[in-house]
């Protein structure tokens, strides 16, 4: 079976839902691989593809290893962001990963509903600065939020995709807005694992000195 292509203008014109599901109808017929996605959108910045790589992470149950192939992705665009450079790049170990089936599923069902929902509330506002400072100033914040990803404390996927996914769709549509929302959870989510630590210490310490 062979897909129609889409052509590159026709893509820069589409909406994110529209992209994200004529790639994931292409993995019905061939494996979907994380380059693939690249190729799609490279020429529409880091937006697109902050949000793509988003996605899985929102799945409770993800295939072992998920995070830790996400966080440093994560890292490599942030390094790039950080450096100004408006198109993101990616080495080709990241590009060959192949997704697996079940989060082609789970982004039909769940990725594809958000995707759509984020498209609804956001258009261009609010964004005061020009696109090379804003790329390194989100840049830090999704270093940090890879980082995040690539630590062993559990149950920590949610809130650094949901953080960087809201940028993404700030970067992609200039929206001030989302890029702030993006911003306060990652805050939130560095806040949440600074109580955690600071709570793990004070128990260590107690057990040391015997205190109950």
């Amino acid at each position: 079976m062979v897909m129609p292509d889409v052509q590159a203008g026709d893509q820069e014109q589409m909406p994110l839902s529209a992209v994200l599901e004529a790639a994931l109808n292409e993995a019905d017929w061939r494996p979907m691989r994380i380059g693939d996605l690249i190729d799609r959108t490279a020429d529409r910045g880091y937006g697109l593809l902050l949000i793509f790589l988003g996605l899985p992470m929102l799945i409770p149950f993800l295939p072992p290893g998920s995070s830790t192939l996400v966080g440093p992705i994560y890292a490599a665009f942030a390094v790039q962001m950080l450096r100004g450079s408006h198109r993101p790049w990616m080495p080709h170990r990241f590009r060959e990963a192949i997704l697996a089936p079940a989060t082609i599923r789970a982004l039909r069902r769940r990725g594809l509903p958000v995707v759509r929902a984020f498209e609804r509330l956001s258009r261009p506002r609010a964004l005061w600065v020009g696109e090379t400072v804003m790329l390194r100033t989100v840049g830090i914040m999704v270093l940090l939020m890879g980082l995040v990803l690539l630590s062993p404390l559990p149950f920590l996927n949610t809130l650094p995709a949901v953080s960087v996914m809201l940028i993404g769709m700030g970067l992609l549509n200039r929206d001030g807005l989302f890029v702030l929302a993006g911003m306060t959870v990652g805050a939130v989510t560095l806040g949440l694992i600074g109580l955690s630590a600071q709570a793990v210490l004070v128990l260590i310490e107690r057990l040391k000195s015997g205190v109950p």
